[in-house]
């Protein structure tokens, strides 16, 4: 039962860390490419990120025009 445990924290942590990545991929995306807007991106990502509407806004944004 203990390997059971172990195994389960294992996979929580694992989802954890990936579910924060995606979480913030339109962050990442933004600031690898230097974008303008990118401390925009991240403030509506944080705070609006958790809605679906709000992950593809911050997505699409992230991957449009640099200016």
């Amino acid at each position: 039962m203990h390997q059971t445990s172990s195994l389960w924290y294992y996979l929580v942590f694992l989802f954890g860390i990936l579910g924060f990545f995606i979480y913030f991929l339109p962050t990442f995306i933004a600031f690898k490419r230097k974008h303008s807007s990118r401390y925009g991106i991240l403030i509506i990502n944080l705070f609006f990120g958790f809605t679906f509407i709000g992950w593809i806004i911050t997505l699409a944004w992230s991957v449009s025009k640099k200016d």
